[in-house]
């Protein structure tokens, strides 16, 4: 496998977490909002591992530059 196929799988799932990260920003139950982050979560561990299967260095985690989900009560 080509070393850009493989850079195209890990962005591919970090892509997939970053839209989770975007519904969990404008979900409106909490129960949803928490589906969602564990979703985001996994789509992480994925990329992470793929990078890892095809010895690539890690990513730096990003900068958190969104805002914060409101808790609702």
């Amino acid at each position: 496998m080509s070393n850009a196929s493989q850079l195209l799988n890990a962005s591919r799932y970090r892509r997939a977490a970053a839209t989770c990260g975007t519904f969990a920003a404008n979900a409106v139950s909490s129960a949803d909002r928490a589906l969602l982050m564990r979703m985001q979560r996994s789509w992480l561990d994925r990329a992470r591992h793929q990078e890892w299967l095809d010895e690539l260095p890690p990513t730096p985690p990003a900068r958190r530059s969104a805002l914060k989900v409101p808790r609702q009560p």
